[in-house]
Parts: C-alpha cells; sequence; structure tokens
C-alpha cells in the first residue's frame, strides 16, 4: 500500500507539474518568471498527502538552479535540434528536452523561467575581439566612425580641442577614408598647435599626427622608418604627419599619457557588457598589445578580471607580440618558465600562471602576430605599395619558434598575398615539427585565392572573419567588387573550419546579428550584393557564430551548444532566427544573456 501511495504522490506532482508547465503564457513581457510562491503553492498541493500519513518521497534527480521552459531551445548540437526546455545546475546544464524531461530537475528553490516561445541559442562566440581598445574607443577616444569628409572629422576633433586642457595629448579612432593622403600635419595643426593629436584609421593599422605630437615625440626629418612601419615624409623630407603600421604609430602613443589602472578596468567592463547586451558570452580577444609603454599595468588588469570572472563574459586572450626578439623572449619567460627580464612586458602574466595556473590555461589563447594592415596596407598580388611587418625570414623565424612552443598561431592577414605567405611559414613549421590538430588561425582572409584554399585545409588552418564587413565597408573597396569576399560557402565547401568575429574597435558594428544577417545577405550599404553565390543558411550562419567560433579556440566540448554537460551559456531573442526574413536577422533583439549559469544581462524595456 506504502508503494501504491508514494508512486501516486510521484504522479501527481509531476502530472501537476506538466499542467503548470503548460498554462497559458500570454503575456506582455519577453519572457514571464514563475514565482518561488508559485512554484510552493503547486508543490504544497501534491505534498498535502503528508497531512493524510504518505510519506514526501524527495526526488532523486538533482535540483537544478534555473529552469527555463516554453521556448524554442536551437541548441546547435550535431543534428540541429530543437528543444522547449533547458535545465541548469552549477553552471553546467542538467538536461536539454521536452518540458517533461526537464521538469523532474524543479525544486522548491529552483528560478523557473518561461520563455513564452521567444526563442534560445546557445552563447555567441566573437572570435575577433580587443575588449581594452574597444573600450577605449567607447569612453576615451573621439569616435570618428560614420564621418565622411575630411571637414568632418575634423570638427569633430576640434570640438574635444576645446575641452581639453593645452598640452594634453588626445586621440581619435575611427577615420573611414582608405585614402593615405585623406590629411595631413597641417590639417591638424588647423583645429590645435596646443595638443598633440592622433587621429587613426578604423582598422588600426595607420594615422596621422599633428605638428605638435610629431615634435613631443622626437619624429623630424632624420627619424628613420621602425622595423615593420612607416614615417612618410614629403618632398623636403619634413614629416607628413601619416604613420604607417603599429611601430610607426608607437612613436606617438608612447608619448600619451597612461590610463590609470581604474580607467582600463573600466574600459574592459564596459565592452564586455556591450557585447554581452547582445547575446555573445564569449569573446577571442586576439589582439592584447603587449609592446605598450602600459602594457604590465594593462596585463595585470586584464587578466585579473578575466581570471576572477569579474566579466560578464569569458576570454581568451593571445597577446600580440611585435618582433622576433619578444618572440623569443615571450617563449623564454611564458612558455618556458625562466626568469623574466626586470622590464619585461610579461611580469603580470607570468604572475597570474604562477599562482592560478588552472584559471590561466582557461583564458590563454596563444600568440598572435601580423604581416599586413588593411585597406592600401594590406598585401595583394596585384599591390605591391604595402609595408609588411616581418621579413620574411622573421616571419617563419617566429611561427616556426611559437609552433615548437606548443602555442596556437593567430596570424593578422588580410590580403590575398598575406594569407599565401602565412600558409607558406604553417607548411615550413609543420615540417619542421609535426604536431596534430595545431588549429593555427588566420584572422581577416578578407579574399584569399581560389587556389589557396586547399592548401588551407590540409594545414588544418582555421579562418576567423567577419562578414558583417561587407556592409559598411564593401562599397569602399571598389577593387574587390566582383570577387569572392569573405568566401564562406567554398570555406564550407572545403571543410575548412570557420569562425566570425566582430573586430571592435576596427569595425563599429560589434553586434554579432550584422554577422549572422551578411552571412546570407552578402550586401553593402549603397545595396552592392557581393557575390551572392558565398551566401550560406542562416543554420550554417548560427552554427559558425557559436561552436564554430568555439573549436577556433579548442572550447568546443565545453561551449558553443546547449547539449547535457555543456557550461550554460545561454542567449534569449526576442524573435526566432530560422523563421524570419533574412533582413530582420540584423534587428534581433537579446531579452536575456546567461554566462555559467549566471544571468550577466536582462533586457529593460524601460531604458529603450
Amino acid at each position: 500500500m506504502g508503494t501504491s501511495l508514494r508512486t501516486l504522490h510521484c504522479f501527481l506532482f509531476h502530472l501537476l507539474m506538466v499542467i503548470w508547465l503548460n498554462k497559458d503564457t500570454m503575456s506582455e513581457k519577453p519572457y514571464n518568471r514563475i514565482s518561488r510562491r508559485d512554484f510552493l503553492r503547486i508543490g504544497a498541493v501534491a505534498t498535502a498527502g503528508v497531512l493524510t500519513g504518505i510519506t514526501r518521497i524527495e526526488s532523486s534527480a538533482p535540483t537544478a538552479d534555473t529552469v527555463f521552459v516554453n521556448g524554442t531551445v536551437i541548441t546547435v548540437d550535431r543534428s540541429d535540434s530543437i528543444v522547449q526546455a533547458v535545465a541548469v545546475r552549477n553552471g553546467t546544464i542538467l538536461e536539454a528536452g521536452t518540458k517533461e524531461a526537464v521538469s523532474q530537475f524543479i525544486g522548491s528553490t529552483t528560478k523557473v523561467i518561461d520563455l513564452s516561445g521567444k526563442t534560445m541559442t546557445p552563447g555567441l562566440v566573437d572570435s575577433h575581439g580587443h575588449l581594452p581598445h574597444f573600450g577605449a574607443r567607447e569612453r576615451n577616444m573621439v569616435k570618428l566612425q560614420g564621418l565622411e569628409t575630411r571637414e568632418e572629422v575634423l570638427e569633430r576633433l576640434a570640438e574635444r580641442a576645446k575641452r581639453t586642457p593645452p598640452g594634453r595629448f588626445f586621440s581619435g579612432w575611427g577615420i573611414e577614408s582608405n585614402d593615405l593622403a585623406f590629411m595631413n600635419r597641417r590639417d591638424l595643426d588647423r583645429i590645435t598647435t596646443e595638443h598633440p593629436v592622433l587621429a587613426v584609421h578604423t582598422g588600426g593599422q595607420w594615422g596621422f599626427a599633428n605638428s605638435y605630437a610629431l615634435k613631443a615625440a622626437g619624429i623630424n626629418r632624420t627619424t628613420p622608418n621602425p622595423p615593420g612601419g612607416m614615417v612618410r615624409k614629403g618632398p623636403n623630407g619634413e614629416p607628413t604627419g601619416l604613420l604607417i603600421h603599429y611601430p610607426a604609430l608607437y612613436l606617438v602613443r608612447r608619448i600619451a599619457p597612461p590610463l590609470s589602472e581604474e580607467e582600463i578596468g573600466k574600459n574592459i567592463q564596459h565592452a564586455a557588457m556591450l557585447y554581452a547586451g547582445d547575446g555573445v558570452t564569449t569573446v577571442h580577444d586576439n589582439f592584447f598589445d603587449m609592446s605598450e609603454i602600459s602594457a604590465n599595468r594593462h596585463a595585470g588588469v586584464y587578466f585579473g578580471q578575466a581570471l576572477s570572472g569579474a566579466l560578464p563574459v569569458r576570454v581568451r586572450i593571445w597577446p600580440y607580440i611585435p618582433s622576433i626578439r619578444e618572440a623569443s623572449f615571450a617563449v623564454q619567460e611564458l612558455i618556458r618558465s625562466q626568469t623574466p627580464r626586470a622590464d619585461s612586458p610579461f611580469a603580470e602574466v607570468i604572475k597570474y600562471k604562477k599562482d592560478d595556473p588552472e584559471g590561466f590555461a582557461k583564458v590563454w589563447g596563444g600568440m598572435k602576430l601580423a604581416i599586413d594592415g588593411g585597406g592600401p596596407t594590406s598585401l595583394w598580388y596585384r599591390s605591391e605599395r604595402s609595408v609588411t611587418l616581418h621579413s620574411i625570414e622573421d616571419l617563419h623565424s617566429m611561427v616556426k619558434l611559437f609552433h615548437q612552443a606548443g602555442q596556437q598561431v593567430s596570424v593578422h592577414a588580410v590580403g590575398d598575398k598575406a594569407v599565401d605567405v602565412m600558409l607558406d611559414a604553417f607548411e615550413e613549421a609543420l615540417k619542421t615539427q609535426h604536431r596534430a590538430d595545431c588549429r593555427h588561425r588566420i584572422e581577416h582572409a578578407l579574399c584569399p585565392q581560389t587556389t589557396s584554399l586547399e592548401r588551407i585545409k590540409r594545414l588544418g588552418i582555421v579562418i576567423s572573419t567577419h562578414p558583417q564587413w561587407l556592409y559598411p565597408w564593401g562599397d569602399k573597396m571598389g577593387g574587390l567588387k566582383g570577387q569572392k569576399v569573405i568566401p564562406l560557402r567554398s570555406y564550407m565547401g572545403q571543410g575548412i573550419p570557420v569562425a566570425i568575429g566582430a573586430d571592435p574597435p576596427a569595425f563599429s558594428l560589434w553586434q554579432p546579428q550584422y554577422a549572422l544577417w551578411n552571412a546570407l545577405a552578402r550586401t553593402t550599404k549603397g545595396g552592392y550584393h557581393f557575390t551572392p553565390e558565398e551566401a550560406i543558411s542562416i543554420k550554417d550562419a548560427l552554427r559558425i557564430q557559436t561552436i564554430g567560433s568555439a573549436y577556433a579556440a579548442f572550447q568546443e566540448k565545453e561551449i558553443g551548444s546547449i547539449e547535457k554537460g555543456k557550461k550554460a551559456d545561454l542567449a534569449v531573442w526576442d524573435r526566432n532566427f530560422y523563421a524570419i526574413p533574412t533582413n530582420e536577422i540584423k534587428d534581433a533583439k537579446a531579452l536575456l544573456t546567461m554566462v555559467g549559469g549566471k544571468i550577466v544581462y536582462e533586457h529593460n524595456p524601460a531604458k529603450q
């Protein structure tokens, strides 16, 4: 009799839960929370048998911290399953399936969130972002993106000059013209002769300094070009103000007063929160610059935030290594744990590695290099104007050094020739020392030669690229029209692993919805459609932006899909990507973002 009553009790409890989970959920809210009071009221009905002598039987299933029900859950598992409910415990997915299957994990302390038919996806993974620089663009710099003419740019910079004490350095970010003669030091001198000013192209590969900044940096007619960079000079030998590539830009940047640790931390937090607000749960930062004067302070703050869990997103970091000399030190000090130099920019990073090796391993991505720039400074077969950042000999040595040290190498290579130069370096490194599943990465790979695709596949290279680039930049790169720019379908057809990132601050659009949209639409602001045959489906685009990007950092076993045992990194959206017209994809809004079982963002209509 006792067994029958206990069976009846369990049956009644689960029956009531099923009824409750299927109740009418019509509401104006994007999703509804089931209050603990209501849940306990239902539980009291099911356990009323205690008053009549029935012993309460606790479920043997673990109690979930959070359960989502009544949703359209796009799992991005191997079968691309669509389920209705997800249970989360201790930051991990307990179950993803039917409401009935998930209800067994609901206990008195479970937070139950009714999705009211809204769509859930895995948290999106951005494979190419730069949180410190992104945050600085948003909070500290003069934003120049969206301004078309030189006069508009100068007017915006002049506004900052009026609000800046004389003698204080300030910079602008986001010049969108690809003309290296867009302005010069004389133009900037018109807006101020009392401040050192640096105005940088949106790609971050070149910029313009005024006379004050050049003088303060000691740049004059006798200044040589730094290795991998160029100080442009006029017919009279005087610097024009144009500085090409990072080494030349650093000549001026080093005179800028360093940001405080508090300000650095705020910048990183701000950028991470912008990402979280658009459903991104992981960011691959593969240009954390270790060559800056304040690199140690930047590194300390950044790694400290990432390792402590203070950020609302997961972060993987690939420090940028600017030279063969620094590459050698990086391997000796960071990888092989030799005693660092007294002035080592890696000191803070090494400290975190020693203090928390397990956490450090989750944050560390590998090493970042660069071979070309962007726009007119990128390396193309049809143009020999660009300046490469390294000699072929140094480049091969750096790649080989990192490869043999077991590092995943991430390389900035925009032009078709740059991609082939990197393939040569990777192939030589693999011949020297075979390593299975290296997953070395080429970042950008804007328009590789068709003949290069087979080599990319054979060498196991991951391509990290940006379909959203086509929208704001496609019209400005007229020379690429008609070519297979960002050839996603060709990549997939070759079986090449692809990841997607937004590349802020270089791009103004960090929202991944634009990448998902333009992976299908392949359209520019002006309405031009780049090789429509290279478009892919929304299912493929979402897969690339989630588990595809996770794969690019060896994270596919932990994140990137909604499956039992994976981290509970989830995003809830106001519409179903699979069911809306292509042009609505870019307008989707994240309603909730969860990272490791913790809600890090919730949409608040009152703030709209």
